[in-house]
């Protein structure tokens, strides 16, 4: 191969996690080339953004791009719990000290992931759309490039000094080496669709400190028999709505996508006086087996990235943030590789995944407790109980806000005088 076919890094897959990652390695002046399977734009669900991602695209540079979209403004988060009254609404601003804005969006997935790959193309990333990439090349356990050519063609061989994995959930490189672990604990699957048309709350009505923006909202989360149901309002009209639900509780309902999720939604009464009026836009997806967990993410000349890595349930809306934090934690570490004499070992790279898991961890903690209370049908859960205790409430609004570094569960625990033992899985 000639030198000039020679790359500093090469990336599979253009969504939030590779194109992070890829940006901050071009803009530090490395040769990067990306390639990305599917024609953009393309619809990808995880709608929901958090106030942490300030800080993430300040560092990108992107945005002014961002805001200049017109994304729908998010200023919190609603739960309905139990069809318990009044809902527990909980907002950034209360704690506005913590991030850069105490607000953040919801966008269409299509192009926010557009306008970032569009911006690594800016900052310089060599960029293959609607490329395949085959496999990984491996010289021993050391990654040297990956083997890609347009979609249907033969592919050739692209060799770099370091190869990240962003390719979602197929989990290229984990796949291959036998890393990809479920979790049966999470064994949910989730059908939702986009409606237009759909019920959406006057912000003068919910945001009940500092400045009520004109036209925000907030992410819905209803509680249902079996799972749970989230409610987006996007621009222009649309919202999104999504059933998550466990897997053999979806199979009673029914076999039918469609008829499983509106079955699911005939549960939750709230939800299914706001679509009364609207209209469904596109036919039920789905995604299954939402939980799993790759057992490394890294290794000599390779960093896992975003959903390659692992896939977290959405209900907290910490997908996007995370892959994008991770995205730059790797970059960072192989920076630091390239500055001490291109050292891309997995000695070196180890930093990149202790950095990640911390605020993964947080996460999934998150994620079990929640399971654990709708699976207790907890009337006196952690949640409820923000709404009188002001510490808790504190922390669980950064914590919800992408605040996974500023606070933790255990944290939130001792605020609510409970046991670990009571929510957190061993």
């Amino acid at each position: 191969m000639e030198q000039s076919e020679r790359f500093d890094a090469a990336v599979i897959g253009g969504g939030p996690a590779g194109t992070s990652a890829a940006i901050i390695l071009a803009k530090a002046g490395k040769r990067v080339v990306l390639f990305e399977r599917s024609p953009f734009p393309r619809f990808h669900i995880g709608e929901s953004l958090l106030p942490a991602g300030w800080e993430i695209w300040r560092r990108l540079g992107v945005t002014a791009k961002i805001e200049a979209e017109g994304f729908t403004v998010k200023q919190g988060i609603n739960f309905g719990m139990f069809n318990q009254k009044p809902d527990v609404v909980l907002l950034t601003a209360e704690y506005p000290d913590y991030f850069e804005r105490p607000y953040t969006y919801h966008v269409e997935r299509a192009r926010f992931d557009e306008i970032l790959l569009e911006h690594a193309e800016e900052c310089g990333v060599e960029v293959h759309r609607e490329w395949s990439v085959a496999d990984v090349l491996f010289d021993g356990e050391q990654a040297v490039g990956v083997s890609a050519g347009p979609n249907g063609a033969a592919a050739t061989p692209f060799h770099a000094s370091v190869v990240i994995d962003a390719s979602g959930r197929e989990s290229l490189i984990a796949r291959k080496l036998g890393w990809r672990r479920s979790l049966p604990e999470l064994n949910k699957i989730s059908h939702f669709a986009h409606f237009k048309g759909a019920f959406r709350r006057n912000p003068h009505d919910i945001v009940t400190c500092g400045e009520v923006i004109d036209g925000s909202v907030t992410t819905e989360i209803h509680t249902i028999d079996g799972g749970w149901v989230w409610y987006i309002p996007l621009k222009n009209d649309i919202t999104s709505v999504g059933v998550v639900l466990d897997s053999r509780y979806a199979r009673r309902l029914s076999e039918s996508p469609q008829a499983c999720f509106d079955a699911a939604i005939g549960n939750c009464i709230c939800v299914s006086d706001w679509l009364r009026e609207a209209e469904q836009t596109m036919d039920i997806k789905t995604i299954s087996t939402i939980g799993y967990l790759n057992e490394c993410f890294h290794g000599d000349g390779f960093v896992l990235v975003g959903d390659a890595s692992m896939f977290v349930d959405p209900v907290f809306s910490a997908g996007v943030t995370l892959a994008m934090r991770g995205g730059v934690y790797a970059a960072d570490a192989i920076l630091d590789g390239f500055a001490n004499g291109g050292d891309l070992s997995a000695a070196r790279l180890r930093q990149y995944e202790e950095r990640i898991r911390k605020p993964m961890e947080c996460i999934f903690k998150m994620i079990y407790n929640w399971y654990r209370i709708l699976e207790r049908k907890d009337a006196n859960n952690i949640i409820l109980r923000s709404r009188q205790i002001p510490m808790l409430r504190e922390r669980f609004i950064v914590l919800l806000s992408g605040g996974y570094d500023k606070v933790s569960m255990e944290q939130i625990l001792a605020a609510a005088d409970e046991p670990t033992s009571t929510y957190l899985m061993s």
